[in-house]
């Protein structure tokens, strides 16, 4: 695992990352709240709990992200493309249409 990803994985676990009510604690800000729903913003809010983001489908979005990456991974592990490098790869054919302008298939 990178070291990052640890440094971050152990910041998070300890409550050590500089979320807005850590930056109060620490004297860097003057306002604990989240500028999405106005809650405080500790860790776990942000990387769990904001009502405003869940709304927005933003923790569905890194959901998602982390399992493209895993699918990625397995597949190269496994010398295959994953259903997205595929749709990547994906070209349309021309086609003509029923008035016989060219476009393209879907």
């Amino acid at each position: 695992m990178a070291p990052l990803r640890i440094s971050f994985l152990i910041r998070s676990v300890y409550d050590l990352l500089p979320s807005n009510a850590n930056l109060v604690r620490w004297g860097k800000k003057d306002d604990p709240t989240c500028p999405l729903c106005q809650g405080r913003q500790t860790t776990e809010h942000v990387l769990s709990s904001c009502k405003v983001a869940l709304s927005q489908g933003r923790y569905t979005w890194r959901h998602k992200r982390v399992l493209q990456e895993l699918a990625s991974v397995i597949s190269t592990a496994k010398g295959k493309s994953t259903p997205l490098q595929q749709a990547q790869q994906y070209s349309p054919q021309k086609v003509e249409s029923k008035n016989g302008t060219e476009g393209r298939s879907q």
